[in-house]
């Protein structure tokens, strides 16, 4: 399937544009102190969670996030504690923050001594690199995705990753495996971002790790933990979708923009006051391509614009300030981004990287002809997770053409 240009289904008449120096970092999640501060000035600048402090959680990334009864949930990949070896053991928090410039408060899950909870699934390993991305709630039933199934012992350690779907007992802090979403080696909804659409539940989804497109498919909320009625997109037919029971036969709604598929974290919600789905994912394969792209659609199988670059750790000045760059010489001191890290990582020599943006949809603003993004990033060194903002224009569509498929 071919990518062409065409003006034909500018359906939404609404186009979003990136405002080049708009994207910024809001604040710090993860840690007691920021670290930009502490390394400029030696002082601490209190996050507004001081997650050391409350709840003995130092490093984490990842960040997804999905509403649960007014709440926000937070899901959080490996976990580094203060003197503890948590092994690598994923957490989890909430918190009903709903100003972007006010702080966002986070209250992690915890134990009765204070140490975190940890998101276990009886029979479903939960180690190193095997994490919760998403979750959603339906009819008051919380449910979470996780991907496992990663060998350290593989030339690809995800070879065999595969996606489960759990329901989650927040009184009783229980997980129940309810069945697997997909698996490799060709399933294409490893990593996934659900959402509800009217009567169903629209997800998208990855392959390979680092090393896929965007896909789609759509099942009925009301067999959702069951996949009873499971479709997947397979492609536009005069601009109508096409579905397919076999996952193999998914193809993909959105297309790396980068010279091989890279992407390895997507978040898709929707604009209610744009009427337009958005996505943030995560790509590149260089300096300059590296970082969060964004693309919009009027449903959720497109026609998606084409991927804009919003945020580049080079070209937005990230390098040297909240992600560490050990070119900055001599190193130590370089730029005082010390850590923490995660694992035997050295935090001097260990560079810092920028993955899974995902979208924060209660901090979406829409004022006048702008549109502000909120999502959660993860640095890698400083083994942390920060807020970021970036802004787009609103305008009519223009000539500018987006990317469909014919």
């Amino acid at each position: 399937m071919a990518l062409a240009l065409s003006t034909a289904a500018e359906a939404a008449g609404t186009e979003l544009t990136w405002i080049p120096g708009s994207t910024v970092k809001v604040e710090q999640l993860i840690g007691d102190c920021d670290y930009t501060a502490l390394a400029k000035t030696g002082q601490c600048t209190p996050t507004a969670s001081r997650t050391i402090e409350r709840a003995r959680v130092v490093g984490t990334d990842i960040g997804s996030s999905f509403e649960s009864d007014g709440r926000l949930i937070f899901l959080f990949g490996d976990t580094t504690g203060p003197t503890e070896n948590y092994f690598a053991s994923d957490t989890m928090a909430s918190t009903t923050s709903n100003d972007p410039a006010g702080g966002l408060v986070l209250d992690f899950f915890t134990n009765s001594d204070g140490s975190p909870y940890f998101v276990k699934i009886p029979g479903v390993p939960m180690g190193a690199a095997e994490v919760p991305h998403a979750g959603i709630r339906l009819d008051d039933v919380t449910y979470i995705i996780c991907n496992t199934g990663t060998d350290r012992n593989l030339p690809d350690p995800n070879a065999n990753s595969y996606a489960v779907l759990t329901r989650f007992d927040e009184a009783t802090r229980r997980f129940t495996l309810l069945r697997t979403l997909s698996s490799r080696p060709d399933g294409r909804f490893i990593t996934t971002s659900p959402y509800r659409f009217g009567s169903d539940v629209v997800i998208f989804g990855l392959s390979a790790y680092r090393a896929s497109h965007v896909y789609l498919s759509i099942v009925p909320a009301s067999s959702f933990a069951s996949g009873e009625g499971t479709r997947y997109f397979s492609g536009l037919s005069n601009g109508q979708p096409t579905w397919s029971t076999l996952e193999s036969d998914a193809t993909p709604v959105v297309l790396d923009t980068n010279t091989s598929p890279s992407i390895g974290n997507v978040s898709v919600n929707f604009s209610q006051e744009l009427g337009l789905w958005l996505m943030t994912y995560d790509g590149g394969q260089s300096r300059a391509t590296g970082g969060a792209y964004f693309a919009s659609a009027p449903q959720p199988w497109g026609p998606w614009s084409v991927p804009q670059l919003i945020f580049n750790p080079v070209r937005d000045g990230a390098l040297g300030q909240y992600i560490h760059e050990p070119g900055i010489v001599p190193n130590p001191p370089g730029d005082g981004l010390t850590g923490p890290t995660i694992g035997a990582n050295d935090p001097y020599t260990t560079p810092g990287a920028f993955y899974a943006p995902y979208m924060i949809e209660r901090f979406t603003r829409v004022v006048g002809n702008r549109l502000s993004i909120y999502y959660t990033g993860s640095t890698w060194n400083p083994y942390t997770i920060v807020i970021m903002r970036s802004d787009l224009t609103i305008a009519p569509t223009s000539s500018r053409h987006r990317a469909v498929r014919h």
